[in-house]
């Protein structure tokens, strides 16, 4: 190869809109067995990919208004598992920290669907609002179980469980991390826990490529064959590259949908569009 080529190859640079994205690739070596016109069009694919998904973000942050600036120090509470919540029909607030809220109705509706495909028994993670547990029922299982980590809304569980005596269901209080390999395994698993601490956000929400990358190991233990996962996804209308490469380590497919007509309040602090991608990783 000549040095032109090899230079055309080591720069690369994708305008899209606004954005315009390069590459400057410091080794000869680096995907040294491809063509060099295989190579090009594989790097310039990636950087389109990346101008595409900028634009995207851009169009759905515009529709919006501007958020008010938040840091991690909204997790620190001396113990999560005993903090007083405050619940109403509008959000849940534990520590003062938005848990959850009711615009995500409809995103607990879908993810309840996909739990509850086989209408085996079913493991949550979070009972929340009691959105999903709800939902989850009304769709129809053989058992539903739920481990909670705060104490004031395990006990709320337990008075929704009693009011429901018809139904199989088990609550277990604690984290899940500590529980979870107290259980046998699921046909689904609905997992959208919060973190208890700054450090698990800055771990789970900064570090990893997704929330609930952490878990995907417990959960595919937990899971029986062709049984079905799905979480929150913090993700607007599809999912990364690595998202989905994460996910194909532990799971045989994944499906992926969208939940249009979200309306988070403008101060929500934990989300923003009005869409969020859903996904059943089946086993």
């Amino acid at each position: 190869m000549t040095d032109q080529a090899e230079e055309s190859i080591a720069n690369r640079a994708v305008h899209h809109g606004p954005v315009a994205l390069t590459s400057s690739i410091r080794s000869t070596d680096f995907l040294r067995n491809l063509e060099p016109w295989r190579r090009s069009k594989e790097i310039d694919q990636i950087l389109h990919e990346g101008a595409v998904d900028l634009n995207a973000l851009h169009a759905a942050a515009e529709r919006r208004p501007p958020q008010r600036d938040s840091s991690f120090d909204q997790y620190r509470t001396d113990d999560w598992t005993s903090a007083q919540e405050n619940l109403d029909e509008d959000e849940l607030i534990i520590a003062g920290q938005e848990v959850m809220q009711a615009w995500e109705r409809p995103l607990m509706h879908r993810m309840a669907a996909i739990a509850t495909r086989t209408h085996g028994d079913v493991l949550e993670l979070g009972f929340g609002m009691g959105i999903s547990a709800t939902a989850i029922l009304a769709e129809g299982v053989r058992s539903y179980t739920v481990i909670e980590a705060n104490s004031h809304v395990a006990e709320r569980a337990r008075a929704w469980a009693a009011e429901r005596p018809d139904q199989t269901i088990t609550i277990v209080e604690g984290r899940w991390q500590d529980r979870i390999d107290e259980l046998g395994q699921f046909d689904g698993i609905f997992f959208d826990t919060y973190p208890t601490s700054e450090e698990e956000a800055l771990a789970h929400n900064v570090e990893d490529t997704f929330y609930a990358e952490h878990f995907l190991p417990a959960g595919a233990r937990h899971l029986r064959p062709g049984g079905v996962l799905t979480y929150y996804t913090n993700e607007i209308d599809s999912l990364s590259r690595e998202h989905q490469r994460i996910v194909l380590r532990h799971f045989t497919s994944v499906e992926i949908g969208v939940v249009e007509g979200l309306l988070p309040p403008e101060d929500c602090t934990y989300w923003w569009a009005t869409s969020m991608a859903v996904v059943a990783l089946v086993r």
